[in-house]
């Protein structure tokens, strides 16, 4: 196996801080290089200053943890194009997103752009940061996305399965924790046009509530 090259993308703001220091120990731990690709889809004049002072903390991350800042203007709805340039370009085996840029996307494009890495980008592993995790220092990211159903049981809670598509209430994207011998993570799915990420647990999904809304 090849070294391990692992790609952040992010937009202005804070949770961009965030998501470049979790890619930066991702990168430390599997000693690979580290490529920080940011999206410019902002308007020049209304966001100057905003984007000086975001770019410049970007800047001395990226010289801090010996990345190569990549900056790319782009329009929301090329934004997955984009990604799938970039990472076949440094050709990126782990690929890192934050839940507050997918939801955000996912209403800009009206899809979620999970679906759509997991198509253009079948060879690198796909991690997603929820929101509630992006200060904590463990357990914050997940093994490579897969296809999997959930499906309502007796007792009102559901259970995932990767095969019982037929059956299913619920088709999404189900996301495992890494170190862990069973299925528990975030499950991804769409209910009118929105994302919903809800904790699964032993294969058991107790409520569809949005981890942001427990």
């Amino acid at each position: 196996m090849g070294k391990e090259r692992i790609l952040v993308c992010v937009n202005y703001g804070l949770h961009g801080e965030r998501l470049i220091n979790r890619g930066a120990s991702i990168a430390n731990q599997l000693n690979g290089p580290l490529f920080i690709l940011v999206f410019d889809s902002l308007p020049e004049e209304d966001y100057k200053e905003d984007k000086s002072v975001d770019m410049s903390i970007f800047r001395e991350l990226a010289e801090d943890n010996g990345a190569e800042l990549i900056i790319e203007k782009s329009h929301p709805h090329n934004i997955t194009k984009v990604i799938t340039k970039v990472a076949n370009d440094v050709d990126a085996t782990q690929i890192i997103i934050g839940q507050t840029t997918e939801s955000l996307w996912t209403t800009l494009i009206g899809g979620s752009i999970i679906d759509v890495l997991l198509a253009d980008v079948p060879d690198a592993d796909l991690h997603v940061v929820p929101k509630p995790r992006a200060d904590e220092t463990e357990d914050w990211d997940f093994e490579r996305g897969v296809p999997a159903y959930l499906q309502k049981q007796s007792d009102g809670t559901y259970k995932l399965s990767f095969d019982n598509k037929k059956n299913a209430d619920y088709e999404g994207i189900f996301f495992k924790h890494l170190n862990t011998d069973f299925n528990n993570g975030i499950f991804a799915l769409s209910i009118d046009n929105r994302i919903y990420e809800v904790r699964v647990k032993d294969d058991i999904v107790y409520k569809i509530v949005d981890v942001d809304e427990e």
